[in-house]
């Protein structure tokens, strides 16, 4: 018996020598030294994320995307050597071990294993899970969205951080909540990727964005709809394009209207649940329509068609049609880059620069409203048109306010570098905003006078129903009363020289305000002689 067990169980020893494990081989040890490799790096950068104060993107993807990447690499790698082992020894019919791993936790060597295995595989679980969490934190990070490939997305960027809406990350209104949206996004994103990696993206970036969600799952969880807002007081600081840059406010009330109430009239209207607006556009960006739908609360429909540059049926009928949201007017909510002469009179106003320098409303406007190859052409530019101009023009200011001139011109730079991007070829015109019709059509694109019905009722291009007549007076505080003004609120209420042209009445804000440049005030700066 005693011979027959020690048989036996050198038998057994025997046997398990004859198994050894999967993991030697040289495609396994690989993958264990990535893994260990992985583990180091990530907890290396782990830490110094916690020793710097302001990681950036850079950092985070590094530590939580492309070091846990390494880990997770190699236990693919470890694993597909225990594969490509087992399918060697059944191949080969190798009869020194078994084609799969056993496990028996009576055997103290096994258990022992096991138990090692166990805890390395916590750690691991634990590391790549908190790596894991945190790249999901970093990819829905704003520095992730606007910073990673700072040149594609350097303006959206740029304007976002100066916009009503920079506290709101870039997610809430790109992505979507729930697992779908997020993976939509990132598989998107590899395409972005792919786009940055081979240079072809295109420059600008195409707007409006494909498959953007729609309002109601985006402005709606903050803005309600159904509200009614009534009116809203609009004061905008404004300096003259004269000598002394005469100070100004040009002051309104928008009648913002909206909900379902009787201020259902205002602006708000096209968006007031019991309307429905839908039209067609020519354009990618909206900015040519030449059909408008109108179903109202009683059930009544109105087409309109516009009347100069018609298109046929069959084309309209061929064209997909929109149903009229609130991105449509606020297209550009978060992404606004603003005109030189907005620009300008803001800065002006809150002391940027000085506003006694001689002309500075006109030079400033002109210099910007130029065309530079790059930012430092530009920044050059400006200081060799401004201090051409007044060691010309006004030696002594030349002189005496150098300092001043200096202000100046780095203010010039600064709105430039906001707002204008030439790797991209983005400035003040590239994308409309269709909020308004001062320097793009806007309102324009329908209520233009030009869209009409097939009874002759024409879409209405009243002012008055949207705003109350501009005031032009003197600078006041915040919210306070301009009191009565006399004066006609816009230079060309002068009937000798402009308004008795019957023509010149039907030229639209956006026509001399293009762009935000200096608008035309002679004659010969339209027309040729």
């Amino acid at each position: 018996m005693l011979t027959e067990g020690g048989s036996r169980k050198g038998h057994t020893v025997e046997a398990k020598r004859q198994r050894p494990g999967f993991y030697r081989n040289w495609v396994t040890y690989a993958g264990g030294l990535l893994v260990l490799v992985g583990v180091v790096l990530t907890l290396m950068g782990v830490v110094f994320q916690f020793s710097i104060r302001k990681p950036g993107p850079y950092a985070g993807i590094i530590t939580f995307l492309i070091f846990p990447s390494i880990g997770v690499g190699g236990v693919v790698l470890a694993l597909l050597g225990g594969w490509r082992e087992s399918r060697r020894r059944r191949r080969v019919g190798s009869a020194e071990a078994l084609p799969f791993p056993s496990l028996d936790l009576n055997d103290p060597r096994q258990r022992r294993r096991f138990g090692i295995l166990a805890v390395v595989a916590s750690v691991l679980s634990v590391v790549f899970a908190f790596a894991g969490y945190n790249g999901f934190l970093l990819t829905e990070s704003v520095p992730f969205c606007g910073s990673t490939c700072h040149t594609q997305m350097g303006p959206e960027m740029t304007a976002y951080r100066s916009s009503p809406h920079a506290d709101v990350p870039c997610v809430d209104c790109h992505v979507g909540d729930g697992a779908g949206h997020y993976l939509m996004s990132k598989l998107n994103g590899v395409k972005q990727l792919a786009a940055v990696a081979f240079h072809s993206y295109g420059r600008p970036i195409p707007t409006p964005i494909k498959g953007l969600r729609p309002a109601r799952e985006t402005c709606e969880e903050c803005h309600w709809s159904a509200k009614a807002w009534g009116a809203q007081l609009y004061q905008r600081p404004h300096f003259r394009y004269d000598e002394k840059a005469t100070p100004e406010q040009i002051t309104m009330l928008i009648k913002t209207g909206g909900g379902e109430s009787a201020y259902g009239a205002g602006i708000h209207w096209h968006m007031a649940v019991e309307n429905e607006v839908t039209f067609v556009a020519e354009d990618d960006q909206m900015q040519r329509i030449p059909w408008v739908r109108v179903k109202r609360k009683d059930g009544s429909v109105t087409e309109y068609f516009r009347t100069d540059k018609k298109v046929d049926s069959s084309t309209l009928a061929a064209m997909t049609k929109h149903t009229m949201d609130c991105i449509d007017c606020h297209n550009r909510p978060a992404h606004t880059f603003e005109a030189p002469d907005v620009a300008v009179d803001r800065a002006l106003a809150v002391g940027v620069f000085s506003s006694t320098l001689p002309w500075v409303k006109s030079i400033s406007v002109d210099a910007l409203s130029k065309d530079y190859p790059s930012r430092d052409a530009a920044h050059a530019g400006f200081r060799k048109d401004i201090t051409a101009f007044y060691a010309e023009r006004y030696p002594d200011v030349a002189s005496a306010r150098t300092a001043d001139i200096d202000k100046l011109v780095a203010g010039l730079s600064d709105i430039y570098d906001r707002n204008v991007f030439p790797e991209m070829n983005v400035s003040w015109a590239t994308y409309p905003s269709n909020l308004g019709h001062r320097n793009s059509p806007g309102c324009f694109r329908c209520h233009d006078g030009k869209h009409v019905s097939p009874d002759g009722k024409a879409l209405l291009s009243e002012c008055k129903a949207c705003h109350t007549e501009p005031q032009r007076g003197p600078l006041t505080g915040m919210g306070e009363a301009m009191g009565s003004v006399e004066k006609d609120w816009h230079p060309w209420q002068m009937p000798e020289k402009h308004l008795a042209i019957a023509k010149h009445k039907e030229i639209q804000c956006y026509e001399c305000h293009v762009a935000g440049r200096r608008p035309k005030t002679e004659c010969n700066e339209c027309h040729s002689h």
